[in-house]
């Protein structure tokens, strides 16, 4: 992907999902209440988490760790099977930060090369990400906290809502004009 894309992509996504808590503040409400608690998107979003660890572990050209390499590998998936089967409380929240975290790895690498003064955006955008889920995969009732204080009035959502579909057009036009 290119530094252009992820802008999109990022700008589509916070759009979107602001547009939908805007325009539809008890629906979206009602979605991130019960999220945190939620066990099948949780179990996929680890998963997806386990696999992409364990993919970007293979590729990896560190040879100080390529004697360990199956050892990690092994541990690493059951690692993330056995989240997913012991630890079901807030397996979304966990999940969820296990794919934000890597996904910020690889947009900040992405990012690193260029000299383009917006793209400095994305670094501010992904280590508060980074922040965040460390924070809350340590402890993850927070998010449950904060999502009940934002869904406690429909103004808060749709207030809410706008901030992020407002920061997703910034994005996007960002990706479509200065970050060519």
């Amino acid at each position: 992907m290119t530094l252009s894309q992820i802008f999109l992509l990022l700008g589509a996504l916070h759009a979107g999902f602001g547009l939908w808590m805007s325009l539809m503040p008890a629906s979206a409400g009602a979605t991130l209440k019960a999220f945190p608690r939620r066990v099948a998107p949780g179990v996929v979003l680890m998963l997806s988490g386990t696999a992409w660890f364990v993919w970007n572990l293979l590729r990896s050209d560190v040879t100080d760790f390529k004697e360990w390499q199956p050892l990690l590998v092994g541990a690493f998936s059951l690692l993330g099977v056995g989240c997913c089967i012991f630890v079901q409380d807030y397996l979304s929240i966990r999940g969820g930060t296990v794919v934000a975290l890597l996904a910020c790895d690889y947009f900040l690498d992405v990012r690193r090369p260029s000299d383009n003064p917006w793209s400095i955006l994305l670094s501010v955008w992904c280590y508060a990400v980074i922040v965040c889920s460390v924070w809350w995969v340590g402890s993850p009732w927070r998010v449950r906290d904060f999502t009940l204080w934002l869904t406690a009035l429909p103004s808060r959502v749709t207030r809410s809502g706008w901030i992020l579909a407002g920061f997703g057009g910034v994005m996007m036009v960002l990706g479509l004009s200065v970050l060519r």
